[in-house]
């Protein structure tokens, strides 16, 4: 039985970079024959990021859910990994992304054969050899290392170089075991931090995890970003500190 794969997208205020997005995995879709579902979580966009996804013409299907109002990225993706829950069996795959087309979709069937091939979390990483970072200004750089670095250095779970990049594949069964340990705390962070929060999770299970050279196409996103560096790292170093004794 082929696998079903969720691409889920937390998204807000994103209506000039998601078509861009929508195109590219239209593209993946026309290249792979996959299962495929499209899971946007419109976290209460205050532009026409709504109307753009729902009026996109494509060939694969489309799931929206709206949450209104605005209520962050960690609200955003637990509403998405509560709606995998109820619909991914323990074969299937999940696969989480930025919906600002920074990120591309066709590194899916990559991540999609390792997890065929034994893996339970695959990790696009910023943080492998031949993976290449376009349009982050130094300082975003520089923090983001800073903190790949802590978490490597303080936490270290096995295989991991990127604890914060949000573009992972994760198979149903271990999301099952989340749902049955964690339930509605799986995500307890804000913000940002719920990306490293999730990983911490699972790395509970004793998953086989592996990471992926990825291209990260910062220049593809239009407007401004959404996060609050100063917060983030405040945040993280919080996370840090909680679960160096998890």
């Amino acid at each position: 039985m082929k696998s079903k794969v969720f691409l889920l997208a937390p998204a807000y205020n994103e209506e000039k970079s998601v078509e861009g997005l929508m195109q590219r995995i239209q593209l993946l879709v026309d290249n792979h024959s996959l299962d495929f579902k499209f899971v946007l979580v419109n976290d209460g966009s205050a532009d026409n990021t709504l109307s753009v996804v729902r009026n996109f013409k494509c060939t694969y299907p489309v799931e929206v859910i709206d949450v209104q109002p605005n209520q962050g990225l960690a609200n955003a993706m637990r509403t998405g990994i509560e709606y995998a829950w109820n619909h991914l069996g323990e074969n299937d795959i999940l696969v989480t992304m930025d919906a600002d087309d920074s990120h591309n979709p066709m590194l899916i069937p990559r991540m999609m054969q390792q997890i065929h091939e034994g893996s339970d979390i695959v990790i696009a990483s910023r943080f492998q050899k031949g993976a290449v970072t376009r349009g982050l200004s130094s300082f975003r750089q520089f923090t983001g290392n800073g903190a790949g670095l802590m978490f490597r250095t303080l936490i270290g779970i096995k295989n991991v170089k990127d604890y914060t990049c949000g573009f992972r594949a994760i198979r149903g069964g271990m999301l099952l075991l989340a749902k049955e340990k964690y339930g509605k705390k799986m995500i307890e962070e804000q913000g940002f931090s719920c990306t490293a929060e999730i990983l911490l999770k699972l790395s509970k299970f004793n998953p086989i995890i592996h990471e992926l050279p990825m291209i990260l196409r910062y220049d593809r996103k239009i407007g401004a970003s959404k996060m609050k560096v100063g917060k983030t790292i405040s945040q993280t170093l919080a996370l840090v500190r909680k679960y160096r004794s998890f």
